[in-house]
């Protein structure tokens, strides 16, 4: 008892420790307040409760490293901001641009949180003159300003506002002629006039904060050095994604009215870039993208239809030809050709093709069109010069690796389904992965204007979100003409996987369905043959059936109880009654019996007007006792009918023998006129 009780206390102490400490050591990360001004699209909170932008998303990363936990105090401006991490009310403040002299109690950390580019924003009837500008009293000095100025042929004065709702206010009621602020929504409807200087945006801790100010900063670093990208992917997330406002010098505006076209050959024709629909109308994401340009730059595009790369070079050192779409963005080969790249605007993963099964040898033969980039890159830096197959075409490539002459070639991901198919090559497979990427861009013909090359590339930053890869999507997966399995497996694979595992289930649950109807038919036949026809109760069959299980069901002890199989058979008082009239009775003693406790079970014998029990009891006189009172206690319930008991032990006994001796025990007791007997003992009730 001492033992005990000594363990009792130890564990009640165990539990006041673990309720002391747990919740101490759940609530150990540190909680910061990180103060923001919501409408700097910075940090927001696009409904109730939930943030979301730029900064939220970098100082969320960023508390994985610091290992705290960030609360953001929504502050009116910027000024108040200052205050309460004056006052410390919040311990840091990330994203205030401008002079940061202007709080001198603020120390900024080293790095910069993001940058983004300055607006000049004016009124739609903008023509020159003398300007009232807006600008918030924390900006940076504005030095550009004044160079934009002078090009732009207009005066101004600066107006000082501390809100940036006031100074919108100002502007929409014409009270500003226009307004200087960050680029944070590229996607406004005001007119932008001009983009200059960048304002950084960093993170700023209170001076006496000095053991806060080294952590932030060890984070910064670390977090920079696991994700050196952090920045850019969030400024593609939340400010390229939706395309930057064309804005165009007045030099910039002068060259396309002079121009007015614009003379364009296409590099890459082919499904689905660029290429001839059944109409024969030029469509794909290339004629997106020209149609695009056009649209936005108030030119017309005028198509030169050339293929080959020595062609389009003689074309542009006549003149003929201003620019080049769809060609690798790598100045020194395009220097070769006479063209300048613009910056990137899509990226071409190519996959490799080869045929059905088969195994590449250890020296493969590989089919490429001569001249092309990728050829040069990569064909002829991986594989040797005699085993490449030079062809004219990224069709003949695909027909000389589905003919033998090649063992693999590499081609567009797009252009899979396309090539195929024009190459009836059914019996090529594509990889899913991409071997390499190549990305394209617009080439500038170098005897062209420089404007045309600076105009393009803010052409190439204003483009819609997913203009060319919806394009790309639509070109891709266009009606079905065909309807062949190959078809289906090489133009819409998921889909025809998918069909595919449709049918199995289908054909599968068919399958399980009739097997359950086979089992549930198998059951009811099973369940039929196991009943009695005359009394509709369980028969000798199910016993047999049930008998084993029955067995084990019998308790075990010191005094186990013995097992007895007991006979009753029922006789009507009318012998002239009909035997139909006796399958009530031997329902209703059926089902007294099936209550008594001595009774593990109850069925109907092979006899009309028997029954069958198998019962437990200590011994035979015990067991004649319960099948006697029973008989007394079931004549006096059914005047009508008298009912005689013969009962046998189970031991070294099968069902049928134990059945014979209680049936001739039963015989017995009904020619000697007792309720029960015991077959092969002389014992009498």
């Amino acid at each position: 008892m001492r033992i005990y009780s000594w363990a009792r206390r130890l564990c009640a102490l165990l539990l006041i420790l673990c309720t002391i400490l747990l919740p101490a050591r759940a609530s150990a990360i540190e909680e910061l307040k990180v103060g923001y001004v919501p409408g700097t699209g910075f940090v927001e909170e696009d409904r109730p409760g939930h943030l979301r932008g730029n900064g939220y998303e970098y100082m969320e990363f960023l508390s994985g490293f610091l290992g705290a936990k960030f609360t953001y105090i929504p502050c009116v401006n910027w000024w108040e901001a200052g205050a309460k991490l004056n006052s410390g009310e919040i311990d840091l403040l990330p994203a205030m641009p401008g002079d940061y002299k202007s709080l001198p109690f603020a120390r900024r950390t080293d790095h910069v949180i993001a940058r983004f580019p300055m607006e000049l924003v004016v009124q739609e009837d903008f023509t020159g003159g003398h300007l009232r500008l807006g600008t918030l009293d924390y900006n940076y000095p504005t030095p550009n300003l004044a160079r934009i100025a002078k090009e732009h042929g207009f005066s101004y004065e600066l107006i000082t506002f501390h809100e940036p709702a006031a100074m919108k206010n100002a502007f929409t009621s014409h009270a500003i002629d226009g307004y200087v602020q960050p680029l944070l929504h590229p996607g406004k409807a005001e007119r932008v006039l001009a983009l200059f200087d960048r304002v950084s945006y960093r993170l700023l801790v209170r001076q006496d904060r000095s053991e806060l100010f080294a952590r932030v900063n060890a984070a910064q670093d670390n977090m920079l050095l696991n994700q050196p990208n952090i920045r850019n992917r969030l400024n593609d997330k939340y400010e390229r994604s939706k395309g930057f406002p064309l804005v165009l010098s007045p030099a910039e505006q002068a060259y396309l009215q002079d121009k007015k076209v614009l003379k364009v050959a296409v590099l890459m024709n082919s499904k689905p870039y660029f290429y001839q629909d059944a109409d024969g109308t030029w469509t794909g994401a290339t004629k997106a993208l020209l149609d695009q340009l056009a649209a936005d730059l108030g030119i017309q595009i005028k198509l030169v239809e050339e293929k080959s790369l020595t062609e389009i070079h003689r074309l542009l050192l006549r003149g003929t030809v201003d620019m080049v779409a769809d060609v690798p963005c790598d100045f020194s080969w395009l220097d070769e050709l006479g063209l300048i790249p613009t910056q990137p605007y899509l990226d071409i993963g190519f996959v490799p093709i080869t045929k059905h099964g088969a195994v590449l040898p250890e020296s493969p033969k590989v089919a490429a069109v001569d001249g092309l980039f990728e050829t040069v890159t990569f064909v002829k830096a991986s594989y040797p010069e005699e085993q490449i197959l030079y062809c004219k075409s990224l069709e003949e490539c695909c027909q000389g690796v589905s003919n033998g002459l090649a063992d693999i070639t590499y081609i567009p991901r797009a252009t899979v389904p396309s090539l195929l198919e024009s190459s009836s090559a059914y019996n090529l497979s594509a990889d899913t992965e991409q071997v390499f990427a190549s990305t394209i861009s617009l080439g500038v013909a170098q005897n062209a204007d420089r404007r045309l090359w600076q105009i393009l590339n803010k052409e190439i930053n204003h483009l819609p979100p997913g203009l060319l890869t919806t394009t790309l999507n639509q070109g891709t997966h266009e009606h079905i003409r065909h309807f062949s399995p190959q078809y289906l497996l090489y133009h819409y694979p998921q889909q025809a996987a998918l069909l595919i595992f449709l049918i199995m289930g289908i054909i599968m649950g068919i399958i399980y369905y009739r097997s359950r109807n086979h089992r549930q038919q198998l059951a009811a036949m099973e369940q039929l043959a196991c009943r009695d026809n005359f009394s509709q109760l369980p028969n000798m069959l199910y016993l047999e059936q049930h008998l084993e299980e029955l067995m084990t069901k019998i308790p075990t002890g010191p005094a186990p109880p013995a097992c007895y199989l007991a006979l009753f058979a029922i006789t009507p008082q009318d012998a002239s009654a009909s035997r139909h009239l006796l399958a009530p009775p031997l329902q209703e003693a059926a089902r007294l019996l099936a209550a008594k406790e001595w009774v593990r079970s109850v069925v109907a014998g092979t006899v009309s007007g028997e029954l069958i029990c198998l019962c437990t009891a200590q011994n035979n006189r015990q067991m004649l006792n319960f099948a006697a009172e029973f008989i007394t206690d079931l004549n006096a319930l059914q005047e009508n009918y008298a009912w005689q008991a013969g009962c046998c032990p189970m031991t070294d006994k099968n069902l049928s023998q134990a059945e014979a001796i209680a049936a001739q025990a039963c015989q017995e007791a009904r020619e000697k006129g007792a309720p029960a007997r015991f077959g092969d003992k002389p014992l009498e009730y």
